[in-house]
């Protein structure tokens, strides 16, 4: 499965887990993407709390790193490898397989258009190759699979670690002294040429040094799919110790990342921003070690409520980045959001979505999902 969800006539509780806390997911995608739209291409992925002076615009950026940012691409990236699990198991290993491929031709497909034409920060053509590369993965022994993640655990800490303590100690060289925006007011060619141009950049990077974190990501949850770690009796206990043991300290550990980042952001420090956008990773996956845990034990109903959505995420995603295409980009409207406004509109649109979702039925599908599972 991808971000767009497994839609089903009656969804078990398994897949009413992974539906709930997919469409929980898509709130920090769409929050980073709008809030910091005017930090793109050059900068980002969040920008400077606007105004900066304001107390409410700090406070907001501070709060939206704390629960945010990190947290919604990770946490898809692991539902997305859950989800093939899923798949293999409800429609065999041949069958599934055949519409595994197919999906993932299609999702690179749309992620391609969507990164050239309309935003370039897409992330359906990462979880397309990583999901063409994972074809197989999902047929393998609980040992392959250890194996594989020990391996791009490693590979990720290096290609993590080492570029952390090389900006810290050298600097960020690649910088740019000017920054580019993608909400700077400009011809449709112009915005293009912009957009398309650093969308390739940003697949280029990601293929040479950026897999081995969503794949990581992914063959956990595969791995966690196989152990039925959102279901089985035999691991609520286990979830009950992650849920106390971690969720007070990464709250914490995020507030103090959150407060750090945004002076960072406020003084404009190029060098200890790569530095934190290196290490991001880590703060977010230690809250929601203490978050889903919770989720799965204590907010049952909550997912129950966000599931409708979560199996309409692709139109979610695509829909959240037309609006920002027309609404922000310097090729629209180029609205001159403020961090506040930006972050209340995000959660307007999700509730939006929350609301909605449900009146379509549990067997109703919409254009995009339709054409993805046909």
């Amino acid at each position: 499965m991808t971000v767009t969800g497994q839609p089903g006539p009656q969804p078990t509780q398994r897949e009413t887990a992974v539906d709930g806390l997919r469409a929980l997911a898509l709130l920090p995608v769409i929050a980073i993407n709008w809030v910091g739209y005017a930090s793109l291409p050059d900068g980002g992925p969040l920008g400077a709390p606007q105004p900066p002076d304001s107390w409410w615009a700090q406070g907001t950026m501070v709060a939206i790193i704390a629960l945010l940012a990190g947290k919604g691409v990770s946490l898809l990236s692991f539902l997305f490898g859950y989800s093939q699990a899923l798949s293999r198991r409800a429609r065999g290993a041949l069958h599934g397989l055949s519409v595994r491929r197919r999906r993932m031709q299609r999702l690179l497909i749309l992620g391609l258009l969507h990164g050239l034409l309309i935003y370039a920060g897409d992330i359906l053509t990462t979880y397309a190759v990583c999901g063409l590369l994972m074809l197989h993965w999902s047929g393998l022994r609980l040992r392959q699979l250890k194996r594989r993640l020990i391996v791009l655990v490693t590979l990720d800490l290096l290609l993590t670690l080492l570029p952390a303590a090389w900006f810290m100690l050298n600097g960020d060289p690649s910088a740019p002294e000017s920054l580019r925006s993608l909400a700077a007011p400009a011809g449709w060619a112009a915005w293009l040429s912009l957009n398309a141009g650093h969308y390739l950049l940003m697949q280029i990077g990601t293929v040479l040094l950026g897999l081995p974190l969503p794949l990581s990501l992914m063959t956990a949850g595969l791995i966690a799919a196989r152990l039925r770690l959102f279901t089985h009796a035999r691991w609520r206990a286990t979830l009950g110790r992650w849920a106390r043991r971690w969720l007070g300290l990464a709250l914490l550990v995020n507030l103090v990342w959150g407060l750090g980042l945004c002076l960072v952001l406020l003084n404009q420090d190029r060098d200890r921003e790569a530095v934190y956008s290196v290490l991001a990773i880590y703060p977010a996956l230690l809250l929601l070690i203490g978050v889903v845990p919770w989720l799965l034990l204590r907010g049952r109903g909550l997912l129950r409520l966000m599931a409708p959505a979560g199996r309409h995420t692709l139109s979610m995603y695509l829909c959240s980045s037309l609006v920002s295409l027309l609404c922000l980009s310097g090729a629209g409207l180029a609205l001159p959001l403020g961090t506040v406004a930006s972050a209340f509109l995000c959660l307007l649109y999700w509730g939006g979505w929350l609301i909605l979702a449900p009146l379509l039925g549990p067997q109703r599908r919409l254009p995009l999902e339709a054409w993805l599972d046909r």
